[in-house]
């Protein structure tokens, strides 16, 4: 048996974009602007028995090393899988060692698309323009079984912010859920590893901003009934455990 530690050490790795690559104006109202890591640690880290950091790979931070984290949440980002950054190449370089030892993943967004690109499937434009608001999610039975989904019911709404989706399931992963215009909304890979196409730590206000300067209209497509945080805090609290009660 391997000896519990006090808390889980879990890393949210932000991944927005280098800075001047996108318009970061659009968070000027929000407090902590477009600091997300910021953002999770304040919103989630008063859950009991984890310790959150963060790292930002887009600014030349040092990605975690596997013997320090129990866990990672993986954020989304303005660049498209197909931009082949020097960013996204680090990142693509250091997963697989990651995946190796079987480190929990929730990855959003972007780095949804990310993993299931790695993994073979294809990730392409939407064809009728951006997905955005807070829309239902359909659960597959993987899914209404999922540790991920506990207490999350087959029609909750999550926040969308897409220009690109994941077209079909990668190879060797399972289909959690699907949305009206996103097949593959979130993932299940095997040894704790997750992926949602939808931000379940984004509200509605950290969502809907993106859109203030290139299309205002699709802001009111989001509100605040949202599943999101049950989702997250399902992913620390397993992250938690398994540390507690290691095998």
């Amino acid at each position: 048996m391997t000896a519990a530690r006090a808390s889980a050490r879990i890393c949210f790795v932000e991944m927005m974009g280098v800075p001047g690559s996108y318009d970061a104006s659009v968070y000027d109202e929000l407090e902590d602007r477009d600091q997300e890591g910021l953002w999770f640690v304040k919103r989630y880290g008063h859950i009991p028995g984890i310790v959150l950091t963060t790292a930002n790979p887009c600014v030349g931070e040092d990605l975690p090393d596997a013997d320090g984290v129990d866990a990672l949440v993986l954020a989304g980002s303005y660049n498209s899988v197909h931009d082949d950054t020097g960013w996204q190449r680090r990142v693509r370089a250091w997963l697989p060692r990651i995946r190796a030892r079987r480190i929990p993943i929730l990855a959003i967004c972007g780095s949804h698309q990310l993993l299931a690109h790695m993994a073979g499937a294809t990730v392409e434009r939407l064809a009728a323009g951006p997905f955005a608001g807070t829309w239902p999610l359909v659960l597959t039975r993987a899914g209404r079984e999922s540790p991920l989904m506990a207490g999350i019911a087959d029609g909750d709404a999550f926040n969308y912010a897409n220009s690109e989706h994941v077209v079909e399931i990668p190879h060797g992963a399972t289909l959690l859920g699907h949305s009206e215009r996103v097949p593959v909304a979130a993932l299940d890979f095997g040894q704790h590893c997750y992926s949602t196409q939808f931000h379940p730590e984004g509200t509605d206000r950290t969502l809907g901003t993106i859109w203030r300067h290139k299309a205002p209209e699709l802001m009111r497509h989001y509100h605040a009934d949202d599943a999101g945080d049950r989702l997250v805090e399902n992913f620390l609290c397993l992250a938690r455990d398994r540390v507690a009660n290691p095998a």
